[in-house]
């Protein structure tokens, strides 16, 4: 996978600086997005947490991802699972909600499950002849962990994560985003495509517009730039460090360079694992794909262990919140209407900036794992 991003400029049929959007019908036809859970999101490795939101053996909680009912857990070994949630005998859910337990038992006919997905006991199934006990389990997904992220795969066969994340590791590790704890989120229902959303997080072109009195002051969009990428991510970053310096609400990340205190780092694990890291928190962006045109989100702010525990740091907590939730207020705008206009008929490829390399490389990704078929 090295030199992924120069690779597939084939298949975009034109190098980045003579690149164009994808076709708006593919933000639009209910076709590809077919093609794209089929070859995209049932294939590649998807975020569903992060470590610290399961921190004890036992901690668990209950979620879905493209339709199919999960649960991550955190085993009796310490060893992070994402099980299926539904029962093998007929199919009741086995949890609910968060919390910790020592075993999971289907409500309907108590079946029990432990926490790494054998069934421990199944009432009156002696009599049911072949009944297999130690054969019948839970069904597992993959699971890899990355810099505090939990990351799934419904593909036994995905290629493994972390070493084509070797690039992006290095870009962000002296932030120690594994060592930062997980706020309550900001949640939201869209109803544009998933590639609006990545597209739009991906790029500070639009600083000058939607957010000229918030990131525009902070970080001016034509200081920022794109990395060259040689796996499945995308990094934008203020190298010059132009514009104002974020002012810190908590305590910095030790061992930082001047040049790390001031940057604003932006990232991306495709397809849809956003984040931006800065020199005392980060924020992630969690998208749940629902179908054509449609995705759950929920925003979660990162801080210093101590802040969450701290009644002083309170404020400043709900104040990272409130930031994080104004920017996306903007955000909402502006991919409301981006999506509005590709479904236009009129509406066609557009040129890209030399601001848009993250996009650019998003886009090969997906004309990549899409082929010529959509």
């Amino acid at each position: 996978m090295a030199n992924e991003s120069r690779g597939m400029a084939g298949a975009a049929g034109r190098p980045f600086s003579r690149a164009e959007t994808l076709p708006p019908r593919w933000y639009r036809d209910p076709a590809v997005y077919a093609l794209e859970e089929e070859r995209i999101f049932r294939r590649e490795w998807l975020c569903v947490g992060r470590e610290d939101q399961l921190p004890e053996p036992g901690d668990y909680f209950a979620f879905e991802l493209l339709g199919e009912p999960l649960v991550a857990v955190r085993d009796e070994a310490g060893a992070l699972r994402v099980l299926s949630n539904v029962c093998r005998h007929r199919w009741m859910p086995v949890a609910t909600g968060r919390g910790n337990r020592r075993s999971f038992q289907c409500p309907y006919h108590l079946w029990t499950y432990g926490l790494d997905g054998r069934l421990r006991g199944a009432p009156e199934m002696d009599r049911s002849e072949g009944f297999d006990r130690a054969a019948c389990r839970l069904p597992e997904l993959r699971v890899e962990c990355f810099e505090g992220w939990i990351f799934a795969s419904f593909d036994p066969r995905a290629t493994p994560l972390g070493p084509r994340l070797e690039g992006l590791r290095r870009a962000i590790a002296p932030y120690r985003p594994a060592a930062l704890r997980t706020a309550e989120p900001l949640e939201f229902e869209h109803d544009w495509d998933w590639k609006v959303m990545v597209e739009n997080f991906l790029e500070s072109y639009h600083h000058m517009g939607p957010h000229r009195d918030t990131l525009q002051p902070l970080v001016p969009a034509a200081g920022t730039c794109g990395v060259e990428s040689d796996g499945p991510w995308a990094v934008l970053h203020n190298p010059t460090g132009d514009g104002s310096p974020i002012p810190p609400l908590f305590p910095v990340t030790p061992g930082l360079s001047d040049a790390q205190r001031a940057a604003f780092v932006v990232g991306a694990i495709f397809p849809t694992h956003l984040f931006s890291v800065q020199p005392d928190s980060m924020l992630w962006y969690h998208l749940e794909p629902r179908g054509p045109q449609r995705f759950g989100l929920r925003i979660y702010p990162c801080v210093p262990e101590a802040a969450l525990g701290d009644p002083a740091q309170r404020g400043n907590v709900d104040a990272f919140r409130a930031f994080a939730d104004t920017i996306h207020g903007q955000d909402i705008e502006a991919c409301q209407g981006v999506q509005a206009g590709l479904r236009s008929r009129l509406a066609e490829p557009g040129r890209l900036s030399h601001l848009e390399l993250c996009v650019w490389q998003l886009h090969q990704y997906v004309r990549e794992r899409l082929g010529g078929e959509a």
